[in-house]
């Protein structure tokens, strides 16, 4: 967006976030979320659809939500009062240059709940969010010009939502572990999808020509490494990645545990090193891969106590006896064999009987999806690791 306002500087502009924007898991997210925020609005973003993870995450912080003007809701409800905690919809006036009109846009704030997070009863609750479309939709549609939907929720809601509802204009749309869906239009709807952290983002153009009706595009930008850096933001960042870099290193120093003493119970995880003593020359392709050297990339970048990255670049992230951080696990660092192929203890015991997972096309798209990995291709990557 604030490459679009260099473009453009005399159109007018809304910048718009789908939802979820906050890490809500993860003993770093505190630090996180506060540079998030700052980010979010120093990058202009004037319109914040709030999630699942985002409302306790925005608690914390002290964040006065309704003073601050930008949060929306329509299904995020009070639990005393049962109406919205925060406004369902807003309106944007945005000047049509060259002319005395204004194009009323309408966006209404709509959320799915995964229902992983849970807290003793927090002062709010959630609404099914394509109930809360039916009760909103034909109250905004009567004073907007262009119905725009931010639907944090799965594609296949996105998609219902749609069905069910003939006067929205336009639905942006985007949800955690869910991978990239192509544009697409159901009734009059056109459905635009954006991935988190930034790595899809979503643009809606309004065309105005004089004596047509407006007009709007839909288009869909993958941020690869080619695209530029704002040189503002790339500073902004600059400045937050040693404090979040160092809190996280602190933190992960703070919960360290002592070396137990005497011999350990054996671990799921056997570690490549181990696999090499009878798989020596899938050992040896192994080695020579990019799987081998995972953590460098974090490393460079002062990210690898960063919870929301390490998964994808270790073994056995999230699993009993798995890789939980450089001071606890070392020998788990880097994506091993099995990472891929699993925990291989039972299999070291009894080869015969304990197969290993075999793998293929879908193997890799866990942590090579659209957003993580948009250079990706089956087909040329495999070869470079195929045993």
């Amino acid at each position: 967006m604030r490459a679009h306002r260099a473009q453009y500087p005399d159109k007018p502009a809304v910048q718009v976030e789908i939802g979820n924007f906050l890490q809500a898991l993860g003993p770093d997210r505190w630090v996180k979320n506060k540079w998030l925020l700052e980010g979010l609005r120093l990058q202009g973003t004037n319109l914040l659809n709030v999630g699942e993870d985002d409302i306790a995450e925005l608690l914390a912080l002290g964040v006065d939500l309704k003073k601050d003007g930008r949060f929306l809701s329509a299904n995020l409800l009070s639990r005393q009062t049962g109406e919205p905690l925060l406004a369902p919809f807003t309106i944007k006036l945005m000047p049509i240059p060259g002319t005395e009109r204004k194009l009323r846009l309408g966006f209404l704030g709509l959320s799915a709940r995964e229902a992983t997070l849970s807290s003793p009863e927090p002062p709010y609750l959630w609404a099914d969010p394509l109930a809360t479309a039916a009760k909103w939709i034909p109250i905004l549609r009567q004073q907007c010009d262009f119905l725009v939907v931010i639907a944090c929720m799965p594609s296949r809601d996105a998609v219902q939502l749609a069905i069910n509802q003939k006067d929205v204009d336009i639905i942006v749309t985007g949800y955690k572990h869910q991978y990239f869906s192509p544009m697409a239009t159901i009734n009059q709807a056109k459905i635009l999808y954006a991935d988190d952290e930034g790595k899809i983002l979503g643009e809606i153009r309004f065309i105005v020509k004089r004596g047509e009706n407006i007009q709007a595009s839909t288009l869909e930008h993958i941020l690869t490494s080619n695209i530029k850096d704002d040189p503002e933001m790339l500073a902004f960042v600059n400045r937050a990645k040693p404090e979040i870099a160092a809190a996280q290193n602190q933190i992960a120093r703070n919960t360290a545990a002592p070396p137990i003493l005497g011999n350990p119970a054996p671990s799921r995880f056997l570690t490549a090193q181990n696999c090499a003593s009878c798989h020596a020359r899938e050992h040896s392709v192994w080695a020579g891969s990019k799987h081998a050297h995972a953590m460098d990339p974090l490393t460079r970048v002062k990210k690898e106590f960063d919870s929301s990255c390490v998964a994808c670049h270790v073994t056995g992230s999230g699993q009993p006896e798995g890789f939980v951080d450089l001071y606890k696990t070392p020998i788990l660092a880097n994506v091993q064999c099995e990472a891929c192929h699993g925990a291989g203890r039972e299999h070291a015991q009894n080869p015969t009987s304990a197969k290993m997972k075999t793998l293929g096309r879908t193997s890799c798209l866990s942590c090579h999806t659209k957003s993580n990995s948009p250079e990706f291709q089956f087909d040329p990557y495999w070869k470079k690791i195929a045993h």
